[in-house]
């Protein structure tokens, strides 16, 4: 940057002007003397005059404004105005005029107000090819901070190299104040860094927001989905739109997550409870459970209507996707998808997620006087009732009972019990799944990683990071369970274990490790034969304290020639795990081998086809610009340790970068800098220009009003419109999301704790209420009968693990407790085993 006075020959600007109001810069390690504003100062440019001003105000500790300024004729014929937006806007160097004023300035208007009427100004024109200042006022009539004049709104500034680098840790599930935080250590405290906390957040939303803008949202994921196909033939897509075209649902599955379900999609939960951009559509991801016991995502959908006929194009466009239908699928209660998949996967099992309706009890029934002896009671018969006929009659009783046989919830729920009654579900594989605390914990997952406020474009390409995290989950879980073997003792006198250990992942053999941990507080009694089948009477006891010692039997089928073993737990049925009760039947029969239709390959550690396939979530052009970038990286670190051994060192750097920094601006076609760098700005900083002094945080080009403003009008017919923003609107309220009422559907955490007189008082209302039930009157004396010569019929510890203390392990199997988590589910205290 060059200034004269067209007033003085003399060529040397700092000949009479006192020390005291010179200015001194730091560039390229030399001390440059700056004068403050003069009447006759000449710059080449409307720029160099309006920066020069700025530096000067950020010296002295004050902020100016552009008070009037008038554009040059030439740039008014090219359709430059001051309302202008992106290469229509404004700039100084267009200016054929430009008044600028103390921010202070003016009239006030109201309390708070900090203007004081300053009459500092400076103004200057374009004459004769040269940009001049003709009248100039530096005096003020309020005090000056320079000490902070980095806290003003006309110097904070990011840099271009900054916010990339804020934009990736953003990217990465990193929160904006330890993003902050992390550039504020690198810049060695708050005095080096030129921007705070609130700048960096209003930086990164406005990024956020302009993705919607590059090519229309919806648009914009049409495109990117069929750029992805064209990349990878396997990847599925599909998006639908209504009669105006506006995009109403999408579905899409990459080649990875087709190729789990290959594997492991015969369970699967699809919930929709998780409304995840700008438009409030709901993401709906279809879950299901590895090899590892951890949840997978098979494909995704976004649904703008949650009403059967969007639920009928979902599930068909998955039917298409995968080529067949699941065996099983676990959902809430709502009813336009348990009517669509009546009509897309009819013969499919279709269980309804227990926990809900749990909590639609307590909401229907809350307000009821007797609510928690009907609590009490409802809870026995779901967990503690296994088979159906004692299910019906207790569920009945209860109605009964309390006067619940009318129309309600009570009935309702009673019509439907085959959807979600364990007595009639847990015969089924499942997974260990019973309620939709999968889908739910994927959406939790994927908040942590996406903004609320996104677009349909952005929120796939957040979608594809966290794609990306769980495909490397699921590859450092294969390979621990090559390298790192579980640190668990395997007692090789249990024929189960000594096999499973070496073909199951180490998930699922801890769940058979903990079934035999319970060989100690279990006894078979067989009761008869017939022909090749041996019956057993499986005689547990139940984990209590040891002043309440509870047993619970279980029915024992053996066919030893034919291969066949059954209990009347179903824990194998619906887990896929071998019972405790069949591990000591068959240690009675004294079996060779584990039959082969008892080793699921569904838990199997082997090779999958689909572990080979990379994630295909990524944009092309996106990756060869990083693959630039990571080189041009790795050159510079290394440079630049180079440079910081000594000094000798850096000088060579410095020189050898001035001549590749001036050969790359001719390359380039720019000319930011002099020969010697700018006084200025720093050289190395390729947005410093941009960013220094009246550069908006928010541009103008970048506000949502100027975009929306100067889009062009959509001509292609076919092309798909962007839903309507729904921001700060809130989900329209339903029975599925809708806040439960009254103390018993709150939060876990608060609780009562449940004392021994409750529980006995519990345990008598129990007694009393279904102690008319042959059946389980049969069962409470035959466990009264066991607990008294239990300690005879106990085996020896000497088919036990030497390392098993006495401690009682659970058996009994409550289908309330999602077994496929690792996690114990929220239960009520007082529901031990009863």
């Amino acid at each position: 940057m060059a200034w004269v006075d067209l007033n003085e020959s003399v060529p040397d600007l700092n000949e009479n002007v006192p020390e005291s109001s010179q200015y001194r810069l730091i560039t390229d390690g030399q001390e440059v003397i700056v004068n403050p504003p003069s009447v006759g100062m000449c710059f080449t440019t409307g720029h160099e005059f309006f920066e020069f001003c700025q530096l000067y105000a950020f010296k002295e500790g004050f902020e100016m404004f552009i008070k009037s300024n008038k554009l040059k004729k030439e740039y008014k014929e090219k359709g430059v105005s001051k309302s202008g937006v992106g290469k229509y806007e404004a700039k100084p160097h267009m200016m054929e005029l430009i008044r600028l004023k103390c921010k202070k300035g003016g009239v006030k208007k109201g309390v708070g107000s900090n203007v004081t009427g300053c009459k500092m100004n400076i103004y200057g024109v374009s004459r004769d090819g040269l940009f001049t200042i003709l009248t100039c006022d530096l005096q003020h009539n309020h005090p000056l901070n320079p000490d902070c004049s980095r806290l003003m709104v006309n110097y904070r500034c990011i840099d271009g190299t900054t916010f990339k680098r804020a934009m990736i840790n953003d990217m990465g599930g990193v929160s904006i104040s330890k993003n902050f935080g992390t550039h504020l250590i690198e810049k060695g405290g708050y005095e080096n860094i030129t921007f705070n906390n609130r700048d960096l957040r209003n930086a990164i939303n406005v990024e956020r927001r302009s993705s919607r803008f590059s090519a229309a949202d919806a648009a914009g994921l049409d495109a990117y989905f069929k750029a992805q196909r064209d990349l990878h033939p396997e990847f599925y897509s599909s998006i639908q739109v209504d009669d105006d075209g506006v995009f109403t649902n999408a579905f899409w599955s990459d080649a990875r997550s087709r190729g789990t379900c290959k594997y492991f999609g015969d369970v699967i939960t699809f919930d929709t409870t998780f409304a995840c951009n700008r438009y409030r559509i709901p993401f709906a991801p279809f879950i299901g459970v590895n090899h590892h016991g951890k949840s997978i995502i098979f494909a995704a959908a976004l649904i703008s209507h949650e009403n059967t006929p969007s639920f009928v194009w979902v599930f068909e466009e998955f039917l298409k996707c995968m080529g067949k239908a699941p065996l099983g699928i676990l959902t809430d209660q709502d009813k336009a998808i348990c009517r669509a998949i009546e009509l897309v996967f009819p013969g499919v099992r279709h269980r309804l997620c227990l926990w809900h309706m749990l909590q639609n009890a307590s909401k229907n029934l809350g307000s009821l006087s007797d609510w928690k002896k009907i609590d009490t009671l409802i809870r026995t018969a779901i967990h503690d009732l296994i088979d159906p006929d004692e299910f019906d009659e207790a569920w009945c009783h209860v109605m009964d009972e309390y006067g619940l046989r009318g129309p309600g919830w009570m009935k309702d729920a009673y019509d439907n019990r085959r959807q979600w009654a364990p007595a009639y579900n847990r015969g089924k594989f499942w997974a260990g799944m019973s309620s939709t605390q999968r889908s739910e914990g994927m959406n939790r997952f994927f908040k942590t990683h996406v903004n609320l406020d996104c677009g349909l474009v952005l929120f796939i390409h957040n979608y594809e990071y966290c794609m990306r995290i769980k495909a490397e989950e699921e590859k450092q879980d294969n390979f621990d369970n090559i390298d790192k073997p579980a640190k668990i003792d395997v007692d090789k006198s249990v024929l189960v274990e000594y096999v499973l250990v070496k073909t199951y992942t180490s998930e699922k053999f801890a769940e058979v490790v903990k079934e035999r941990r319970g060989l100690t507080h279990t006894n078979v009694t067989k009761t008869s034969c017939h022909g090749s089948v041996v019956l057993y009477r499986a005689d547990e006891k139940l984990t209590s304290p040891f002043w309440r010692k509870r047993f619970k039997s279980y029915d024992v089928r053996v066919d030893k020639e034919n291969g066949d073993l059954h209990c009347s737990c179903n824990l194998f049925e619906f887990t896929g795990i071998l019972c405790r009760h069949i591990m000591r039947a068959m240690d009675v029969e004294d079996f060779q081998f584990v039959p082969e239709k008892y080793i699921l390959q569904r838990w199997m550690k082997c090779v999958r086809s689909y572990e080979s396939i990379r994630v295909s979530y990524f944009d092309p052009l996106e990756s060869i610009r990083l693959g630039k970038a990571k080189e041009l990286s790795q050159r510079h670190n290394y440079l630049s340790e180079l440079a910081m051994r000594n000094d000798d060192a850096l000088r060579l750097y410095k020189e050898a970068m001035d001549v590749v920094r001036l050969k790359m601006e001719d390359v380039v076609g720019i000319r930011k800098t002099g020969e010697k760098g700018d006084d200025l700005i720093c050289w190395w900083d390729p947005d410093a220009r941009n960013v220094f002094g009246r550069r908006r945080l928010r541009p103008r080009e970048f506000g949502e009003r100027a975009r929306l403003r100067d889009v062009e009008p959509v001509v292609d017919e076919n092309r798909i419109k962007t839903p309507v923003d729904k921001r700060h609107t809130g989900r329209e309220k339903t029975k599925r999301n809708a806040p439960f009422g009254g103390k018993a559907g709150g939060n876990s955490k608060n609780k009562k704790v449940v004392t021994e007189e409750e529980v006995i008082a519990n345990e008598e209302l129990i007694c009393n209420a279904f102690g008319n039930l042959p059946s389980y009157r049969a069962r409470q004396q035959h466990a009264n009968h066991v607990g008294g010569t239990y300690a005879e019929n106990v085996p020896q510890s000497s088919n036990v693990h030497p390392s098993q203390s006495s401690q009682a392990h659970p058996s009994q199997l409550h289908l309330s407790q999602d077994y496929s988590q690792s996690f114990e589910f929220d239960i009520n205290d007082w529901r031990t085993r009863l």
